[in-house]
């Protein structure tokens, strides 16, 4: 007797071969999605603790913010390293359509509004300034962040650290 011709088997069975396949690739999604969320939920986490850590002192609360304001800038230059490193360990696991809100949150975090990336690192926004604008004899713009410094530091974090909240 003649083994079945392979073409008529499957001509016969094609929804039932549409539908394994489908399953399979189905099944196959499942598991990498969810292994994603679980590497996602792990740098996530460690994101935070790295961030946390080289922070301790100045963020949640500023109980070890520097006696001369200034030195602000070089505590932050002295631990900006660490930062750097969670940062962009981090960055492969923020969702493609929020990364340009992440990169926009990590300069402003360590150039403040109105930086440029060819600073590098400035941290002027953590120091109490106040001052005025003046263009040919007119006062243009005038800004005191006297009593806001403090406060715009742990914004400025706790918008870098919403990226790893919403894990």
């Amino acid at each position: 007797m003649p083994a079945p011709d392979v073409i008529q088997i499957i001509e016969s069975n094609w929804p039932a071969i549409l539908g394994a396949i489908l399953l399979a690739c189905f099944g196959a999604y499942l598991a990498w999605r969810n292994g994603y969320k679980a590497r996602r939920a792990a740098a996530a986490a460690k994101f935070r603790a790295a961030v946390l850590t080289a922070l301790q002192g100045l963020y949640p609360v500023p109980v070890a913010w520097p006696k001369n304001e200034l030195r602000i800038r070089d505590e932050l230059k002295e631990r900006f390293p660490g930062l750097q490193t969670a940062v962009a360990e981090f960055e492969t696991y923020v969702p493609w359509y929020k990364r340009k809100a992440f990169a926009e949150s990590w300069n402003r975090y360590r150039l403040g509004d109105d930086g440029r990336e060819i600073d590098q690192q400035d941290y002027w926004q953590y120091v109490p300034l106040k001052g005025t604008s003046v263009i040919n004899g007119v006062v243009t713009t005038t800004h005191d962040q006297t009593k806001t410094y403090k406060l715009q530091f742990k914004t400025n974090v706790d918008h870098l650290l919403s990226f790893a909240s919403e894990a």
